[in-house]
């Protein structure tokens, strides 16, 4: 997934800040478009309808702890290997 690409997930309008793939894992760095919240979230995926979903999500006010956040998890899903 690029920077800036926009999407729905569960009724929200999402743009991609940042996303890293490592085999059948992911993690993204993204920002809500109705009120500005930063989320990271893993495992993020296209549903048959189009829309998006993730196994979970983090949500930040702040850029700087959503960013360290996502840099954190980056890292650790990096340890790992499928």
């Amino acid at each position: 997934m690029d920077s800036g690409y926009r999407f729905e997930n569960a009724g929200m309008v999402i743009t991609c800040i940042s996303f890293h793939s490592i085999g059948n894992r992911n993690v993204g760095l993204f920002q809500r478009e109705s009120d500005g919240m930063y989320i990271t979230a893993r495992n993020t995926s296209k549903d048959k309808d189009g829309t998006y979903s993730w196994a979970w999500g983090h949500y930040f006010t702040g850029y700087t702890d959503a960013l360290l956040d996502y840099y954190n998890r980056k890292a650790e899903m990096q340890r790992y290997t499928d």
